[in-house]
């Protein structure tokens, strides 16, 4: 397990710590510390009340093919579509470049629904997008398009698919004001004048999926959750959790919640039940 990439050592911040003080603040205080910490797991350079030290050597590497099919969208013939070379983030996983910023999409259907939720999707592809965002596609649960302003969309209505719209719209959330305009622009993110936007974020701030996912699913209201191990200030490693509502709209697919009380920030056992890696 790993905390949040980056492709810039120098970019690396530190987190708000939740301690015993934080616990006796208000629940509005509460929300906006968490929110300020989901924006350091998911973005590099997101410069908040910074107190905690983001370890980098931690990191190993993670697989995110799904192992049932054996199939892998790096097989496919995608030549002329990315950089020769793909390139490692800072946890080794591998990068591709699409030559197109918005990203390649890898299959135009979407795989049945009739798959446990714990499944990774098939042929999962990290790809660096709008030159410094590194987001999942898939070959079995999307992005089958993109909307007229460059955001993934088209993602399936399963666990796999939640998940994925929720990598690719958190980041969105936390890459700066411009970018969260863009998925708002497009419908994807609810509540734009709500906390998300009062978080002050640079435009253009580099952004990656956290390694760990576990999605509590439901075909019209899912909670997904990332994770990424840390060390806490007693000493223990725990999961640091970011909670992400994504409602199901018919007209426009997975929309991020962003006015829910679900959305926050929270710790989990590293024995805690439902988590997965999948890319």
């Amino acid at each position: 397990m790993t905390e949040q990439n980056t492709t810039d050592s120098t970019n690396e911040k530190n987190t708000p710590s939740l301690d015993a003080e934080n616990e006796r603040a208000s629940s509005a205080t509460r929300l906006t510390i968490g929110l300020a910490t989901l924006a350091v797991i998911v973005v590099v350079g997101v410069v908040v009340s910074l107190v905690m030290v983001f370890r980098g050597d931690d990191a190993e590497p993670l697989v995110s093919l799904d192992p049932t099919t054996g199939s892998s969208a790096t097989a496919q013939d995608k030549d002329g579509l990315f950089e020769p070379d793909p390139v490692f983030d800072r946890t080794n996983r591998v990068i591709y470049v699409p030559l197109e910023p918005n990203g390649v999409i890898l299959s135009d259907t979407l795989a049945s629904s009739n798959r446990p939720a714990d499944q990774a999707p098939s042929g999962v592809m990290l790809q660096r997008i709008h030159g410094n965002m590194d987001l999942p596609f898939s070959t079995s649960d999307g992005p089958t398009e993109f909307t007229d302003n460059g955001v993934a969309t088209g993602f399936s209505r399963t666990a796999q698919g939640a998940a994925l719209a929720a990598a690719h719209y958190f980041g969105y959330a936390y890459a700066g004001e411009n970018r969260l305009e863009m998925a708002t622009e497009a419908g994807l993110v609810s509540d734009p004048k709500g906390e998300f936007s009062t978080l002050g974020i640079a435009d253009d701030t580099p952004a990656s999926v956290m390694p760990l996912v576990n999605v509590l699913f439901n075909p019209d209201l899912t909670l997904v959750k990332f994770g990424y191990a840390v060390e806490r200030p007693n000493g223990s490693t725990q999961i640091a959790v970011s909670k992400i509502p994504m409602v199901w709209r018919e007209s426009t697919g997975w929309v991020l919640q962003a006015d829910s009380t679900a959305l926050g920030v929270e710790y989990e056992s590293l024995s805690a039940d439902g988590w997965q890696q999948w890319w």
